[in-house]
């Protein structure tokens, strides 16, 4: 077993990673095996600091709409792994939000939007405890307090959860967000 240093300012983004387990078993889609793999990712993330050896455990959604010609694809992702035999010492917990216009764009821009929109958090196993700037900390508790608020501009919610050897991967409807 191992340790991932957190300080108390960590706290209300761990809970966030797992009320979004919470709001993906709410979606009405998944199968029993998915529902099952949301409760043990949320299971592991609970037993934070502590991380058993041989962990995978991730989800997350993304919102997508347009086509792959023109479109923007926007993600929110958890990811917990620790594997005490890999040379690179490699893994930990990381909280992440992607922004990918469709098609790729080097205008300076488009760039600014997405250094904007994308928020990457890492603890890495043992003893580094990460300074996760308050208002960075702020934006990713503000997107993911209301999921659903999120999808409006969207017309394709995807979820994609891992745990152990299970992989799953739902498409839904933005509809299907009616109920939650």
């Amino acid at each position: 077993m191992a340790n991932i240093l957190l300080d108390k300012s960590h706290k209300k983004l761990i809970q966030s990673a797992i009320d979004l387990g919470d709001w993906l078993l709410s979606l009405d889609g998944l199968s029993e095996q998915d529902s099952h793999a949301i409760k043990a990712v949320q299971k592991s993330l609970n037993k934070l600091p502590k991380v058993n050896d041989g962990t995978l455990a991730m989800y997350g959604f993304s919102l997508e709409q347009g086509n792959e010609l023109a479109g923007l694809v926007r993600g929110w992702d958890i990811s917990l792994e620790y594997f005490a035999n890999d040379p690179e010492q490699q893994g930990g917990l990381e909280m992440f939000s992607s922004y990918i216009p469709i098609p790729e764009s080097t205008d300076p821009d488009v760039l600014a939007e997405k250094k904007n929109n994308e928020l990457y958090f890492h603890w890495p196993i043992g003893d580094i405890c990460n300074l996760i700037p308050d208002t960075q900390s702020k934006q990713w508790l503000q997107q993911l307090a209301s999921p659903k608020a999120l999808a409006e501009s969207a017309e394709r919610l995807r979820v994609e959860i891992v745990f152990a050897d299970y992989y799953g991967e739902v498409e839904l409807p933005v509809s299907a967000l009616a109920k939650t």
